[in-house]
């Protein structure tokens, strides 16, 4: 479980500010997330931003809340690119236009290959 301190967990949840988790946590509304070490406040992120999600009201001037992105996993994606590419065909740069598109192909091939499958959300009925 990740903890941070309160500034860096609003970065983490895409706040640019940390004056909102202040007041949630005043208020009592995040009393489930806040940790105590060392003589430190922090904040326990996992679930954070749909707990602020739940305790606000969404302003249309307002920062949108978002989940923090999945760092991409390059080594991988090196791999997957490399095993399609065969060395002695593709040569040093200076690459062609058409040599950097391939480029740009496969790696969003292997970033599509190497992406989680979303959870699959049931339909709910009235």
């Amino acid at each position: 479980m990740a903890v941070l301190t309160i500034s860096d967990a609003a970065k983490a949840i895409g706040h640019a500010s940390r004056s909102q988790l202040y007041r949630l946590i005043q208020d009592g509304r995040l009393d489930d997330f806040v940790r105590h070490e060392n003589g430190r406040r922090l904040i326990e992120v996992n679930g954070l931003a749909a707990a602020v999600r739940e305790s606000t009201q969404q302003r249309s001037n307002s920062v949108t809340v978002t989940e923090a992105a999945d760092p991409v996993n390059w080594d991988a994606i090196a791999e997957r690119c490399n095993g399609w590419l065969d060395p002695e065909v593709w040569g040093k740069p200076p690459w062609d236009p058409v040599r950097w598109a391939t480029l740009y192909r496969c790696l969003l091939d292997a970033m599509a290959e190497l992406e989680p499958e979303p959870d699959s959300v049931m339909p709910v009925s009235d």
